[in-house]
């Protein structure tokens, strides 16, 4: 199975608000041709092809990814590195100009020979940093971020010192510096002048402010020398520096990879597995594991949470006399059973009808650390009016936001419920547990259709199935046609 041809990117175009479908193959190839030098040694293009790639499978569901942080349907957006052209084969064009058809050519050898390969630390796609040319050097990840990561340590780097990158310089006004830096550097004035290190220092003056002795570039003078070699007025002088000159070595954070540094070492005979490896430490290189169509959830681990149970529960009961624990159990372990055909490995906080302290399912959910908890309840509220469909998820937890929508969307759309949405909630279970959350609240047992409608199987049957398509559709996966 191909994972460039088979996994498809949900792209979001912050321009157009739109959402954009590519290929996996089909977006490294734009990026990569966006990014690379037309000069480049193939061996090199191959290294940014699979960084690029692994970037992008970082985001994904299926390795857990967060997905775009400016659209929570798609799984990443067009301010990732490289995406600003990738919306259309026009605007590449348009930014690349005379070097397109070097540089798409480049691409696309690049990312077919290097098909569905990605870099992992620890089992998961890593964050693939590159810069154009670290300097001499890369760096640890602790002095840029402030945290360690085992794949970005630093290693030493000459092999872009022939780069157009490697060395550069900026002359900036000292009144630039003062308003971007918002600082106020000290002016000098005919009695004063600020120290340069190594260029002006030692300075000695007189009562009145004239200079007696002065060292200018390591060497020493009098006051009056100066003023004789440098036909000033006076030896009562100053000075006001008006802009400083940086030299500077290496474009970038010098984090993960050197784009030139990767060229040289490509035309020193090197391939793109010793390049990758080079930089980046601790590593893998190996292809995507696409998922099992028969066991698609293969790997994952949920806890379903029978919310309530016992006979002193604080559970919710309708008119009819329909228990909250009863509905919340049959629903559970019928998702508990669409999961485990899906490969799943689906753990019940309670099995039977006994009491169970929400302290305790935090315990169990916290000594398990599942992919996911999903909790089912139903609701109440004191008019018999209200009824329809609604999630909870805690404060920034974005995957049990994203889960919670589209588990309330399948359940609205299956069953024809009020779709109440996915709220942000301060709920124990949400707090404690030390992972991804859903509380689902599937339907009203205070509104008299609802629950007449929780008394009938085939309804709760509906509703184990709706959940179980929005933990797939959360995935990116297609439901297996369980029986």
């Amino acid at each position: 199975m191909d994972a460039d041809c088979e996994t498809w990117i949900r792209i979001f175009d912050e321009k157009n608000k739109s959402i954009i479908k590519l290929e996996l193959g089909e977006m490294v190839k734009r990026i990569t041709a966006h990014e690379v030098d037309k000069n480049f040694h193939i061996e090199a293009v191959k290294a940014l092809a699979v960084a690029i790639r692994t970037t992008i499978a970082r985001n994904l569901s299926m390795f857990d990814g967060q997905g775009c942080c400016g659209n929570i349907e798609a799984d990443v957006c067009t301010s990732m590195k490289g995406c600003d052209c990738i919306s259309g084969m026009d605007l590449l064009k348009e930014a690349l100009k005379d070097r397109f058809d070097e540089c798409w050519s480049l691409a696309q050898r690049a990312v077919d020979d290097t098909k569905g390969m990605i870099i992992k630390c620890g089992g998961k796609p890593i964050k693939a940093e590159y810069h154009l040319a670290c300097g001499g050097g890369t760096q640890n990840s602790e002095d840029v971020y402030g945290n360690s990561v085992m794949y970005f340590r630093k290693v030493l780097c000459n092999y872009c010192r022939g780069s157009l990158y490697y060395e550069n310089i900026v002359d900036i006004p000292v009144k630039e510096i003062e308003d971007k830096l918002h600082v106020k550097c000290s002016n000098g004035s005919p009695v004063s002048g600020p120290k340069i290190e190594g260029m002006i220092d030692e300075i000695e003056r007189e009562e009145t402010g004239r200079v007696r002795k002065i060292k200018i570039g390591g060497k020493y003078f009098t006051g009056n020398e100066i003023k004789e070699l440098l036909g000033l007025n006076s030896s009562r002088f100053g000075w006001d520096p008006l802009v400083l000159r940086f030299r500077v070595r290496g474009t970038g954070n010098g984090i993960g990879m050197c784009l030139y540094g990767a060229d040289s070492m490509a035309r020193e005979g090197r391939s793109y597995f010793d390049i990758l490896k080079y930089y980046y430490t601790n590593i893998d290189i190996e292809k995507i594991d696409l998922v099992n169509d028969e066991k698609p959830l293969e790997g994952r681990i949920f806890v379903i949470d029978p919310g309530h149970g016992g006979v002193y529960s604080d559970e919710e009961k309708g008119l009819l006399g329909v228990r909250e624990s009863e509905v919340n159990l049959y629903i559970a372990k019928k998702l508990r059973g669409y999961l485990e055909q899906s490969g799943a490995k689906a753990i019940l906080t309670r099995t039977d009808d006994v009491e169970m302290s929400l302290p305790a399912r935090v315990e169990m959910v916290n000594s398990i650390r599942p992919n996911f908890l999903i909790s089912i309840h139903q609701n109440w509220f004191y008019t018999s009016g209200i009824s329809g469909t609604e999630a909870f998820f805690y404060r920034g937890d974005k995957d049990g936001e994203n889960m919670s929508r589209m588990i309330v969307d399948n359940i609205v759309k299956s069953l024809g419920t009020v779709n109440r949405g996915s709220k942000y909630a301060d709920l124990y279970l949400l707090r404690e547990s030390k992972i991804s959350s859903v509380v689902v609240e599937c339907m009203y047992l205070s509104n008299p259709l609802e629950e007449k409608k929780l008394s009938d199987e085939k309804v709760k049957d509906e509703i184990a199935r709706a959940i179980y398509q929005g933990i797939m559709d959360y995935y990116g996966l297609e439901p297996k046609k369980h029986k």
